[in-house]
């Protein structure tokens, strides 16, 4: 049995280990980057660390389900503008993600999830499961978001503005480090989004018609939503939900039958 966490492998251990076709490898990425006047720069980070610690406490213990250490710092150039932000640049954070996947299948894994606490990873990602895919892994992409929210907890209009540093990301920082959280700057920053709602018929900030923006295009302190709604319980609420969301997507990827990944017609 593989053990939860990578590190604590020696690698005779992983080099004699069988089946680790079956077995499944997360990827974390996270980022280092402003998060307005009330969240600190490690905001990404910290949630990443703390949702994997409550998923590797959920996961089934039988669950052949690896967890990699957090890359803590991503792709994050429309946070350039505010001082403290790192990022990679594409190149760089596409060549780093490839190359560790390409190191997995040569360890024998075959199901990888790229695993991202920062919506603006996910671009590369989507590049670099592609590449994974023509190693012949089943490589797949996920941000927390996207296990969405408890029903009803957060009002629909934060949902869709509230994107960094609003209600959610705040609320998880009461839950996991409230010690961090600057209170007394916590407010709420309205988003370029509502401005285009009214005015323009397609064009958005952000989404399926967005265009591509630097945060302080979306408001002037570089974050946006109303952080006043969040609280610590709302914060456990949603990483309760999110990380149940993780363990169906788990299941689904050891479940899955790599029979499915075809190899292409043979070339002339």
């Amino acid at each position: 049995m593989i053990e939860r966490f990578y590190q604590d492998m020696d690698s005779a251990t992983l080099a004699a280990a069988q089946g680790l076709e079956a077995a499944l490898a997360i990827l974390p990425i996270a980022a280092i980057e402003a998060h307005g006047p009330h969240l600190p720069l490690g905001t990404d980070s910290i949630i990443a660390e703390h949702m994997l610690a409550r998923a590797a406490a959920t996961l089934p213990a039988d669950w052949p389900v690896t967890i990699l250490p957090c890359l803590p710092v991503g792709l994050s150039p429309e946070h350039a503008a505010f001082a403290g932000t790192l990022s990679l640049s594409a190149e760089t954070a596409l060549a780093l993600l490839s190359g560790l996947s390409q190191d997995l299948r040569r360890s024998g894994f075959r199901r990888l999830l790229f695993l991202s606490s920062h919506g603006g990873n996910m671009p590369v990602l989507d590049l670099a499961a592609m590449a994974a895919r023509q190693e012949g892994m089943l490589a797949t992409v996920a941000n927390w978001q996207r296990f969405g929210l408890p029903a009803g907890l957060v009002p629909a209009s934060e949902s869709a503005y509230g994107i960094h540093g609003g209600a959610v990301e705040t609320a998880l920082m009461l839950a996991f480090r409230p010690d961090l959280v600057r209170r007394a700057a916590i407010a709420h920053f309205p988003s370029l989004q509502t401005t285009l709602e009214g005015e323009a018929e397609l064009l958005r900030a952000h989404g399926r018609l967005g265009f591509a923006w630097a945060a302080q295009d979306l408001h002037p302190e570089g974050v946006v939503g109303d952080a006043r709604l969040a609280d610590a319980a709302m914060g456990e609420a949603i990483a309760a939900h999110q990380v149940a969301g993780l363990t169906a997507l788990a299941g689904d990827l050891l479940a899955f039958d790599l029979a499915r990944l075809r190899a292409g017609p043979p070339r002339p």
